[in-house]
């Protein structure tokens, strides 16, 4: 019987696959742990909003961190156990910023996903929505002007730069240096923008307090910059094998890559065979 309690997962690059999906092998010995005891928890850069389908396909009920650990959400009764925003002004900054330098951005907050035009994320959102049932589709707006965020609360402002990610490195620097904000890569050409000290590691923190969980006994799966907090403060840390390197420093683990079902190998060699 292993000790563990929680196995929390990133989502893009770690639990999905470069099609965007749960494998069949990851899904499989997620359900395992379940039937086992443990509490399966999404904690993602995405707004809770998009993953949707992935919480049904895994059939969870619990929490789910998103927003880099700006939102911590009841999957079941929608209740926000804790949440903190962006302050008005520090948005306005940046998206002046992103119009005056044409970077492209989404603007997450409790209910919508919002962007500008001619925003190829968008368009991909708009497309997976079409493949989507309707109750499971993300809701998505363009943003006319700047304006409309004063009747907006944001909890993250993701920057995309996906066709210059070199870009990302830039815009990391010059944002990190306003104390209000905490700026990281979750993946290439892309930069997430939150609240100060806000991390998917300080939500796991705020949620484990809550539901009393010793955080020795909770398995955290990662890839990129924006899962390290995470992975530092969890017992049995594991990186994919498509992580990058500052990643794999923080695991006590590599497993195989998000597209060889890593997490389902981390799950039957470093979990279930533990003689804990």
């Amino acid at each position: 019987m292993t000790k563990y309690k929680w196995c929390v997962c990133d989502m893009d690059g770690t639990l999905l696959n470069s099609q965007g999906a749960i494998s069949e092998e990851n899904e499989a010995a997620l359900k395992k742990l379940q039937d086992r005891g443990l509490e399966v928890i999404i904690a993602s850069g995405r707004t809770d909003l998009m993953v949707k389908s992935f919480i049904k396909q895994l059939g969870l009920t619990g929490s789910v961190i998103s927003s880099n650990g700006g939102l911590i959400r009841n999957i079941r009764t929608g209740e926000v156990l804790y949440s903190k925003l962006i302050e008005k002004s520090v948005v306005r900054e940046i998206l002046i910023y992103c119009e005056e330098n044409k970077v492209d951005f989404l603007l997450y907050t409790l209910d919508m996903v919002y962007g500008n035009k001619g925003n190829p994320l968008m368009v991909k959102y708009e497309k997976r929505n079409e493949e989507l049932a309707e109750n499971m589709k993300a809701p998505l707006a363009y943003l006319q002007n700047i304006s409309e965020i004063d009747n907006l609360d944001i909890l993250k402002v993701l920057l995309v730069c996906r066709e210059q990610p070199e870009r990302i490195v830039e815009l990391e620097k010059y944002f990190s240096k306003n104390e209000r904000i905490t700026a990281v890569s979750s993946a290439v050409g892309l930069l997430d923008i939150m609240a100060s000290n806000i991390s998917k590691g300080n939500a796991l923190k705020i949620l484990a307090k809550k539901m009393g969980i010793d955080l020795n006994h909770v398995i955290a799966f990662g890839d990129n910059y924006n899962d390290a907090e995470m992975l530092k403060c969890v017992g049995m840390p594991i990186a994919v094998e498509n992580a990058v390197e500052d990643i794999k420093l923080h695991a006590k683990h590599i497993t195989k890559s998000n597209n060889e079902s890593g997490i389902a190998y981390a799950i039957h060699n470093f979990i279930l065979n533990l003689k804990n």
